[in-house]
């Protein structure tokens, strides 16, 4: 299992714009990454649609962004906001901005 308490433990998932969470193909964290979804259930469909409504409503306005803004706009999903909380699925978000822009 992949403990949420690793720095890295994003390290260990890689994510679809559909909202699937999937084991990254790195073979040394592969099989935590693989249990820890199906023990967690990270892939039961109510999860992948909050997953997928999250990254729609940012992906949703990125064709207007640089490249810089959108580095700007990954870098500020990976920091918790003034009350030390994250985004919900920020993880998610930030694997998308940050892969594939």
């Amino acid at each position: 299992m992949v403990s949420p308490l690793e720095i890295n433990c994003v390290d260990f998932f890689k994510y679809l714009a559909s909202g699937e969470i999937q084991p990254t193909d790195e073979p040394d964290k592969k099989a935590a990454a693989e249990t820890t979804i199906e023990k967690l259930a990270l892939n039961i469909d109510k999860l992948q649609n909050m997953r997928r409504v999250a990254i729609d409503a940012v992906l949703g306005d990125i064709d207007s962004l640089t490249e810089e803004e959108i580095q700007q706009l990954a870098e500020g999903y990976e920091k918790p906001d003034f009350k030390g909380e994250y985004t919900p699925f920020c993880a998610a978000i930030t694997y998308l901005l940050k892969n594939y822009f």
